[in-house]
C-alpha cells in the first residue's frame, strides 16, 4: 500500500475513535451518580478514570496532528518531484523472420518471443545480454496471428487467430514447444489480449460486441464481463487493466473517413473515471493501437503509429507527461506493439510493418530499450 494511503487510512480511523471517545457520557456525569449512591470512594475512583481518559484522548490527538503533518510532508515532496518521465537508452534492435511482419512480443522463462505474421512463426531469443537468436518455431495451424501474450501462471504462450477466430495456447514448459492447441474460440475479429495483474486473460472484443472480458488463464473459463458504456464512442482497439483495478480502454470511432481516438478509464462496475480526447488534445492524426502499463511509475504508453511516437501518460489521470518521439532518440517509428518488462526496467517496441520493397517486407523490427 503506498505511503500516502497507509496515512489516509490510519488517520480516519483515529478520527473515527477520537469521535467515538467524544460522544460518550463523560466519565463526570456517571461520576456524579456513583458518588451519590456509593459514596466519596467510588467518587475518586471515577475522578481518577476521568483524568486517565483525558490523558489518553490528549495522546490520540497528538498522534494525529502528527499524521497531518507527515501527510502534508508527503504531499508537497510528491508535487516537488514532478513528472516522473521516462529515459531510454537503445540496447538491442531484433529482427523478425524474413519477408515477414512482426504481431507480438512477450517474455517468458530466459527466452523472448517475437509473433511473425506472415511466416506464421516465433521468432525466440535468449533473455540476456546478447539477445541470441535461438530458433523458430512453426505454428503453421494459425491461419493469421495477430497477438502474442505470456502467463507466468500458466507457462503458456497465448496467440490470436485473426481469421479463425479463435486464441491458440503453445506450452512452454522445460524448454520445449509443444501442444498447439485451441484455448478459446468465437471471439471477434481483431480482438485483442492483455495480461491481468493476477495472470489471467484480458480481451476487448471488437466490432459489435464491445465487450471486456476476463477469462481464466488455465480453464479459458469466463469470469468476468463488462459491456462497454454507451457514451464510449466507437469500437475498443486495445485495453489494460490496472494495478488498482479499472480498464483504461484505447477506442476509436469512424466518422467521414475520419478515425477519431479516444483513452477512457473505467471501472468494474461500468463508471467512467478519466477520459482524454486526442482531438481536443490537439492531435488528430493518431492511431493508437496498444497500450501498455509501467505499474512501478503508474504511467500508461500508448503506441501512436500515425504520429510516429510513443506518448505517456500518468495512469492516475490520463494526462499527458511526455512524448517518446524517434527524433534525436533512436526510437523505432511507427511504433505497433509495446511491453515493459517490469524487473529488468526494459520496453520493448515493435514497428508497424507497411512498406513493400522487392515483395519483401523491410520493416516490422523489434527494439529492446533500457528504461532509467
Amino acid at each position: 500500500m503506498p505511503g500516502a494511503l497507509c496515512l489516509h487510512v490510519a488517520l480516519v480511523w483515529l478520527l473515527c475513535a477520537t469521535c467515538c471517545v467524544d460522544s460518550q457520557p463523560t466519565i463526570a456525569d456517571q461520576g456524579q451518580c456513583s458518588k451519590s449512591d456509593d459514596g466519596d470512594e467510588d467518587g475518586s475512583k471515577t475522578n481518577d478514570d476521568y483524568q486517565r481518559l483525558q490523558k489518553a484522548l490528549h495522546d490520540e490527538r497528538k498522534r494525529v496532528e502528527s499524521l497531518q503533518a507527515m501527510l502534508r510532508d508527503a504531499d508537497e515532496k510528491k508535487s516537488s518531484e514532478g513528472p516522473r518521465n521516462l529515459s531510454v537508452a537503445l540496447l538491442k534492435r531484433l529482427s523478425p523472420a524474413s519477408n515477414d511482419s512482426g504481431r507480438g512480443v512477450a517474455i517468458g522463462r530466459n527466452e523472448i518471443y517475437v509473433l511473425g505474421e506472415f511466416s506464421r512463426t516465433i521468432r525466440v531469443f535468449r533473455d540476456d545480454a546478447g539477445f541470441e537468436q535461438l530458433r523458430d518455431i512453426s505454428i503453421s495451424r494459425v491461419n493469421q496471428p495477430y497477438g502474442l501474450i505470456y502467463s507466468n501462471k500458466t507457462d503458456w504462450l497465448y496467440i490470436a487467430d485473426y481469421r479463425d477466430r479463435c486464441i491458440w495456447k503453445l506450452e512452454t514448459a522445460n524448454g520445449k514447444m509443444d501442444n498447439l492447441t485451441v484455448w478459446l474460440d468465437n471471439v471477434t475479429p481483431m480482438c485483442t489480449m492483455s495480461l491481468t495483474p493476477d495472470g489471467n486473460i484480458l480481451l476487448a472484443q471488437q466490432r459489435s460486441s464491445h465487450r471486456l472480458e476476463i477469462y481464466d488463464s488455465t480453464s479459458a473459463e469466463l469470469i468476468f464481463s463488462l459491456r462497454l458504456p454507451a457514451t464510449l464512442l466507437g469500437s475498443p482497439q486495445h485495453s489494460v487493466q490496472t494495478p488498482w483495478g479499472t480498464f483504461i480502454v484505447s477506442h476509436y470511432k469512424k466518422e467521414n473517413n475520419h478515425e477519431q481516438n479516444f483513452l477512457t478509464e473505467i471501472t468494474i462496475g461500468g463508471k467512467i473515471v478519466n477520459h482524454f480526447n486526442f482531438r481536443i488534445g490537439g492531435d488528430e492524426l493518431v492511431w493508437v493501437p496498444f497500450l501498455c502499463l509501467d505499474p512501478t511509475r503508474e504511467l500508461l504508453l500508448a503506441a501512436d503509429v500515425w504520429g510516429q511516437r510513443i506518448i505517456v501518460f500518468d495512469a492516475r489521470t490520463l494526462t499527458i507527461t511526455q512524448l517518446l518521439t524517434s527524433s534525436g532518440r533512436g526510437l523505432v517509428d511507427r511504433p505497433f506493439r509495446l511491453l515493459i518488462d517490469e524487473g529488468k526496467r526494459r520496453l520493448f517496441s515493435q514497428q508497424w510493418a507497411t512498406r513493400k520493397i522487392d515483395n519483401a517486407w523491410k520493416d516490422g523490427r523489434l527494439d529492446v530499450y533500457q528504461l532509467s
